[in-house]
């Protein structure tokens, strides 16, 4: 019941999205600008998005590396199947995924995927948000939209520092990271707040192993390198409709992309993706532009990385490596994982202080989410 209310939530988000996006323009034009498209910049583009998954694969075994070096066909078929999951399931419930499939209990576990997905998430969050920021100062002053796009970079970069800066208390000190978390919920819950706290605490041991200086100085390059990849090949699909845009044009439609997409929305991201899209082309592009062959570029935009990342997900669907078991694997799941593995840690005298105390007072395991 939950998951179904869910998926609705996400495909009236996503309806809600698209409407916005597709309101008082010519259905008829958007059609013409996307059958006169020049795609032979297409096969460019998927290559580029070849590329782009490659580049991300690797540089998630870096982050997994002091835990388990993973094999690479296991991370490729592992992240493929992951992001195919992220696509299609709604309010990103696909993020739970990669880190449930990659575990392999007693040497990787779900606590240390998790955290590696999670400093994935904040890095990127981080400097997606700061580019945005620094590729806005060079539109003018007046242009429509940019105090809304300006105050939603400063958003996203304040909160994945805030998280960044959370993640950074708690590796120095795991105790006041899971009191900080019972705290917090505890007036709201003091179910909720125990298991929390062990969630939180045995997630904390996911981050206590960090790469080498030169892996982490590795892990940044990659991580510049994946961003660049990704707003030049925007430019580069741009040509394909007439819109010719500057390197620094691309990465803050990229930007304006990337803070879209963070909104919950239903499977595919429709609606939140194309409404970004436009609404970054819109800074730097005419507007009988951007409703017509801006919304046409948008929606192939869209396919091709949409379609992309399923083609790849389906490919290692059915590889040796892909447990299909876990595949359907939600916050749940991966919540009571985390539970198990924070019991093993108080066995073993490793927990943080308070961290489950609702359970070891006999409150017993909270129900699925």
């Amino acid at each position: 019941m939950k998951r179904a209310l869910q998926i609705l939530a996400g495909l009236a988000i996503s309806a809600a999205a698209l409407w916005l996006t597709l309101r008082g323009k010519d259905l008829g034009a958007i059609w013409a600008a996307a059958h006169a498209g020049d795609y032979r910049y297409l096969p460019p583009y998927l290559v580029v998005l070849l590329a782009i998954h490659l580049v991300r694969t690797v540089r998630w075994g870096i982050l997994l590396e002091p835990v388990a070096k993973v094999p690479f066909a296991r991370l490729n078929a592992v992240s493929a199947v992951g992001f195919l999951a992220l696509v299609v399931l709604p309010f990103r419930l696909g993020e739970f995924a990669r880190p449930y499939l990659i575990a392999d209990r007693p040497r990787l576990r779900v606590s240390a995927a998790l955290s590696s997905v999670v400093v994935e998430r904040v890095a990127d969050g981080l400097f997606t948000g700061l580019l945005l920021i620094l590729t806005l100062l060079g539109v003018p002053e007046g242009t429509p939209g940019l105090r809304f796009i300006r105050l939603a970079g400063w958003g996203v970069s304040g909160a994945f520092a805030g998280l960044l800066a959370f993640l950074v208390v708690a590796y120095v000190n795991r105790a006041l990271a899971v009191r900080l978390t019972a705290r917090l919920l505890g007036p709201v819950s003091p179910r909720l707040a125990a298991r929390a706290s062990a969630m939180m605490d045995a997630f904390i041991h996911g981050l206590r192993l960090v790469p080498s200086k030169r892996k982490v100085g590795l892990f940044f390059l990659l991580t510049a390198g994946y961003w660049a990849l990704n707003g030049w090949g925007m430019q580069l699909l741009a040509r394909a409709f007439g819109i010719e845009l500057g390197l620094v044009d691309a990465y803050t439609v990229l930007g304006v992309l990337v803070v879209g997409v963070m909104i919950p929305a239903g499977p595919g991201m429709v609606g939140t993706f194309q409404g970004a899209v436009v609404l970054g082309l819109s800074l730097f592009v005419p507007r009988g532009l951007a409703d017509t062959a801006g919304v046409a570029y948008a929606n192939v935009l869209w396919a091709a990385q949409i379609g992309m990342q399923v083609a790849l997900g389906i490919l290692f669907l059915f590889s040796r490596h892909v447990q299909l078991a876990k595949l359907s694997a939600g916050a749940g799941d991966a919540g009571q994982a985390l539970e198990a593995e924070e019991d093993e840690y108080a066995a073993a005298g490793d927990g943080a202080p308070g961290a489950g105390a609702g359970r070891a007072a006999g409150q017993g395991p909270a129900p699925r989410a």
